[in-house]
């Protein structure tokens, strides 16, 4: 059981993630001090998604796959890793976990980033967006939101509430999604949503996520 933390969102708020502007604006030993600290909570982020991993059905789930802190030349402004049914290894869909400044989110998604490597097309997954209504009978709208894939990672996104109960919303963002792809996911937001578990919360939104992840 691993409690999210304050320090844990805190680590990026960075006004810059840039190594290279980093090292113009700190002393070596500032630097150091910041890596460490970064490393140290994706340590526990890579944690994290070790003890999920072992919790899910047994076959049923490719390796999960836990992003590093850096790409080389930046820090990381969000931690991020992918679950993957073991039959949909290979294809674009998956269940993204993700931790920023602002919130802790678990989703499903469309990988668009190298999706020429992977299966599965956008339109296909998109087909997904009629079986919202359905599957949303069977939980518990509050915390969940839709987007697309082009609105910004801080946005205020529809609540699935919204989304369930307009008519003309739910229309005006499945048009929009269908022109690149639609992403849907539980929230807990820095400051307003503690979470005591987070091996416990990505578990039981993964579970809720499967009927639909599923379906592809």
């Amino acid at each position: 059981m691993t409690a999210l933390t304050e320090e844990m969102y805190a680590i990026f708020d960075q006004p810059e993630f840039s190594f290279k502007k980093i090292k113009e604006q700190r002393t070596p030993a500032e630097v150091d001090q910041l890596k460490a600290k970064f490393k140290s909570v994706w340590q526990t982020w890579k944690q994290v998604q070790q003890n999920v991993a072992k919790e899910l059905p047994a076959g049923k789930f490719a390796n999960a796959h836990v992003e590093s802190w850096t790409n080389g030349w930046n820090l990381r402004d969000h931690y991020w890793a992918a679950y993957r049914l073991a039959r949909l290894a290979g294809a674009n869909p998956c269940i993204g976990v993700m931790l920023d400044r602002k919130q802790f989110q678990v989703y499903l998604m469309f990988q668009h980033y190298k999706s020429a490597q992977r299966t599965g097309t956008a339109a296909e997954y998109n087909q997904l967006l009629a079986q919202i209504p359905l599957w949303a009978a069977g939980i518990d709208p509050a915390h969940w939101y839709l987007w697309d894939k082009d609105e910004m990672e801080f946005a205020d996104h529809l609540s699935l509430a919204e989304y369930l109960n307009d008519q003309g919303k739910q229309q005006t963002f499945n048009n929009t999604a269908a022109q690149t792809s639609f992403l849907l996911g539980k929230f807990a937001f820095r400051g307003r949503d503690a979470v005591a578990d987070m091996e416990d919360y990505i578990l039981a939104t993964i579970s809720d996520l499967l009927p639909l992840y599923e379906q592809l």
